[in-house]
């Protein structure tokens, strides 16, 4: 079973009852994030405002530690980023990132609870977040090249939307792909009666990124998170010299 990387409080005896649970976190919540650092303040501060459900929470803090060291670059772009947790993660820990952009068709009414709590934490994310309330298509010439990509959970094709974006951009990318049940999701047949429908259509979307020059790696979150817990992850090579 994958262990848990930066909640490790929840870990003991989690039978997904906690880490899995689709409630709000709130102050009865504020004893499974011990400890004086970013994440843990940052937990606290959402429970105190009842911001998001404790699984999104748990999804997006695991992704952030399991891909953290992979997204280096300039600017970073949380596709399909519904809350912002991953967004704000990444602007809270990495201080050298110039911007961190929040893109999504809708901004959910929890977005504004969520900026609070991660502007608590750490001010200096009000001067790094930028929101972006449109489609993935609008973002073409928006997004310097070299903007790194995470996408939690971006349903179905929209994640083969996010890898479309990430590689013309041509940075490192992240996808924890949901919904791969899609009909238009492509996928070897052969493989998906040998392997399941599911983990074909990842390893068609790893094909994809290996052929266009990224080093690519599986992760994964705990699965008592979610089920839907596999990390795609694409780093370009390193240039020589």
């Amino acid at each position: 079973m994958t262990a848990f990387r930066l909640l490790r409080a929840l870990a003991p005896l989690d039978d997904g009852r906690r880490a899995g649970h689709s409630g709000n976190v709130d102050e009865r919540s504020l004893r499974w994030f011990p400890g004086d650092g970013l994440a843990p303040r940052f937990a606290r501060a959402l429970a105190r405002r009842r911001a998001v459900p404790m699984k999104e929470l748990a999804e997006a803090f695991e992704f952030f530690a399991a891909v953290r060291k992979d997204l280096r670059a300039a600017e970073l772009a949380d596709l399909c980023a519904g809350h912002g947790l991953v967004g704000a993660l990444f602007a809270l820990h990495e201080r050298r990132l110039e911007r961190v952009h929040l893109v999504d068709r809708r901004t959910p009414p929890n977005r504004a609870a969520v900026l609070e709590a991660a502007a608590e934490v750490g001010p200096w994310v009000r001067e790094t977040l930028v929101e972006h309330e449109a489609p993935l298509a609008a973002l073409a010439g928006r997004l310097p090249a070299g903007t790194a990509v995470a996408a939690v959970h971006a349903c179905g094709l929209r994640t083969d939307r996010c890898l479309d974006l990430a590689l013309e951009l041509g940075g490192p990318v992240a996808l924890m792909p949901c919904c791969h049940s899609h009909r238009r999701c492509e996928s070897s047949p052969a493989l998906a009666r040998a392997l399941g429908h599911e983990v074909a259509i990842d390893v068609a979307r790893t094909y994809r990124m290996e052929a266009a020059g990224l080093r690519v790696r599986w992760t994964e979150v705990p699965e008592v998170i979610t089920p839907r817990n596999r990390v795609l992850v694409g780093r370009p090579p390193r240039r020589s010299g």
